[in-house]
Order: structure tokens, then C-alpha cells, then sequence
């Protein structure tokens, strides 16, 4: 039965939030269909799936599956940080401003990709080809953005230990929605350019696809 002294826990549609151990938070945004959520301490911005949590409330996952943030039934939030799996309070502090993507224009695509290439050259310690399908311009942003996530998760599968001598080539392309695929040598992330930040894979689904890869050698 609920205490009568618990109420529902309202807050802006975009926040920021604290941990109750003083580590540092994150923000979350509500706006979309797709909840968001950055931690304060890193770049890479998560969309999260929601589902039924065991025991009441909803469990809002990361594209890797596991458990991100955890609201009750009274909008009380949990936080699955990896320095604290077994999960954290966190409250809302202020108002925060939208998690957006920044627009972007073909050249800024053509020179991350070029940019990408040396980034992954010296990352491989030889060249990999880097390409990109055409995307609307509205979505030229999220290609951007879907290519440094790209690099970020090769070079962390290469850090674990990765085995990717056959992968030789890198590309970018617009689809239905987020994916990753390997068709021999080529390793393809597929993204919605008009979906926002839910429109692609994250790091690390990308750098633990390639953990699991097989390549030719």
C-alpha cells in the first residue's frame, strides 16, 4: 500500500540531475518519444527503450540492453552508472536546454570523414577506408555525429583487445533505423538521419558489435 505522505516527483520535461553520492549527474530529456540521457561527465548523449521494470515502475535501457535509469511508480529515479551497478538516487536539480544535434553541411561530413580516416589509420596502424551514403540535409548532423561514435567504439574495441586485421573499410549510411552490419571487409552503421540522436548506435553497441565480429583475415 503507498505511504500517504509519497506524492508524484514532477520535473521539467529537460533536466539535470544529481546523484545523492556527490558524484557528478546527468541530464536527461524527456521531450521525444525516445527518452535521452547524457552523463555530465561524458560527450556521447543515450537514447534509452523503455520497458516494464520487475516490481513496478519502468526501466529505461541503452542500446546494449543494459539499465540505465529506473523511475517508479511516482517518478522517483534510480541511476545505473557503471561506478555504481547496483544503482544510485538521483534527484532533479534545473532546467536543462534540449539535447540536440548540431546542423551540419556536406562539407563538415567530407571533412569528418577525412578527419575520421587518419583518426583510424593511426588507430589500426595502417589506412581504412571511410564512406558515407547521401543523406538529406536536415540529417547531415547526425551523420556527422553517427561517424565520431564510430571511431570512438573502434578504437575502444581495438583497446579490449579486438582482433579487426580484415576490417578494411568503414561506412556510414542512412536506412531505416539504427544498425550495424558487417559484409565481409566492410563494417556498415546504419542510421535514421531525421531520427535524432535515437537515430543511430551508440559507442559502445558499436565497440561491443566488433568484439564479437568476424572478419576475413
Amino acid at each position: 500500500m503507498r505511504n500517504r505522505r509519497e506524492r508524484r516527483v514532477e520535473v521539467p520535461d529537460v533536466a539535470e540531475f544529481h546523484r545523492q553520492d556527490g558524484q557528478r549527474g546527468f541530464i536527461l530529456d524527456r521531450t521525444g518519444e525516445v527518452w535521452l540521457l547524457k552523463p555530465l561527465d561524458d560527450s556521447e548523449v543515450l537514447a534509452l527503450a523503455s520497458q516494464r521494470a520487475p516490481g513496478g515502475g519502468t526501466s529505461f535501457v541503452s542500446d546494449w540492453g543494459v539499465e540505465v535509469i529506473r523511475v517508479s511508480s511516482i517518478g522517483a529515479v534510480t541511476y545505473y552508472p557503471e561506478d555504481q551497478p547496483n544503482g544510485v538516487i538521483a534527484e532533479a536539480w534545473e532546467p536543462a536546454r534540449e539535447l540536440s544535434i548540431p546542423d551540419a553541411s556536406v562539407d563538415d561530413l567530407r571533412d569528418r570523414s577525412t578527419r575520421a580516416a587518419i583518426e583510424l589509420a593511426e588507430a589500426f596502424g595502417r589506412p581504412v577506408q571511410v564512406e558515407y551514403g547521401a543523406a538529406p540535409r536536415e540529417g547531415l548532423g547526425l551523420m556527422v555525429e553517427a561517424m565520431d561514435l564510430t571511431v570512438i567504439g573502434m578504437r575502444r574495441a581495438l583497446a579490449e583487445g579486438a582482433t579487426l586485421t580484415g576490417l578494411q573499410r568503414m561506412k556510414i549510411l542512412p536506412s531505416d533505423g539504427p544498425d550495424i552490419e558487417i559484409e565481409g571487409d566492410l563494417f556498415m552503421v546504419k542510421v535514421d538521419p531525421l531520427a535524432g540522436h535515437a537515430g543511430r548506435p551508440s559507442s559502445t553497441r558499436i565497440a561491443r558489435t566488433l568484439m564479437a565480429a568476424s572478419f576475413p583475415a
